[in-house]
Parts: structure tokens; C-alpha cells; sequence
């Protein structure tokens, strides 16, 4: 029994600290994707805001506003009007290198009628790892 738990300790001294760094290289992706989706929306490419989603991809908003495949997400993308900035905020990040989920907050300026608004949503993004390597949007859930 003793030596039982004298290999689960040091087998645990060995794989603990591995999950931690796989989950910071983790953390890390999910990030640098979205200081890229900032960057691309802030320059006005809206079509390739959208190409941060997999063709196959879900996009489901308040009110039952459901958009799924490719020609329906770039359509839903390159339909926002009077797009200034866009600031995405990683609150949670788990998974693995292959399907990861993401929590976060969505600040998305527009111009309107009266000045700018400001519209705040919370998010969860389900992200898969394509057969390129590239990591893409599966499932992107947001409310007000």
C-alpha cells in the first residue's frame, strides 16, 4: 500500500505539471485567436472576422437568431453596419488541444443614429482544431 501511494505522488509530481503547461499553451491560443479576430474586425474585414469559423460552424444569438454554414456566417458578419471597434475579453479557457471551450465578454462599438453604442455580451465559444492544424470556431453562443 505504501508503495502504492509513493508512486501515485510522484507519479502525480510528473503529469500535474504537464496538464498545467498544456493548459497555459491552451489559454494562450484561445487568446492570440482573439487579439487576431480583434485586430481583423478593427481593420474592417468583416468577411474575415468570419473566416475564424469552421464552414460548418453554429452561431446562436438572443432571440433564437441561429446562423449555421459558411455562406450564413459571412452573411451575418458582413451585415454589421457602422462597425468601429470590437474588444474581446478571455474569461475561461478548458479543454484540450483538440476541442477547447472558451467563456468570455464581447464589447462591439458601432456607429448609430444618435453616436456611438456600445453592445456588451457574454459568450461561450466551442473551438475545434481542423485537419490543417488551424483552430476555428465551431459553436459561438452569446447574449445580451
Amino acid at each position: 500500500m505504501k508503495t502504492l501511494l509513493v508512486a501515485l505522488v510522484l507519479l502525480s509530481s510528473i503529469v500535474a505539471p504537464r496538464l498545467a503547461a498544456q493548459s497555459a499553451d491552451l489559454r494562450r491560443e484561445i487568446d492570440s485567436l482573439n487579439r487576431a479576430m480583434e485586430a481583423t474586425f478593427n481593420r474592417g474585414d468583416l468577411l474575415g472576422v468570419a473566416k475564424f469559423y469552421a464552414d460548418d460552424a453554429k452561431l446562436m444569438g438572443p432571440r433564437g437568431g441561429d446562423v449555421s454554414g459558411r455562406d450564413n456566417i459571412d452573411r451575418y458578419w458582413t451585415g454589421i453596419k457602422g462597425a468601429k471597434s470590437w474588444k474581446l475579453e478571455v474569461l475561461e479557457v478548458g479543454g484540450d488541444r483538440n476541442t477547447a471551450y472558451q467563456v468570455g465578454r464581447s464589447t462591439l462599438v458601432a456607429a448609430g443614429p444618435n453616436g456611438d453604442h456600445a453592445s456588451v455580451s457574454r459568450f461561450v465559444v466551442i473551438w475545434k482544431r481542423q485537419r490543417d492544424g488551424r483552430m476555428q470556431m465551431a459553436l459561438d453562443f452569446y447574449h445580451f
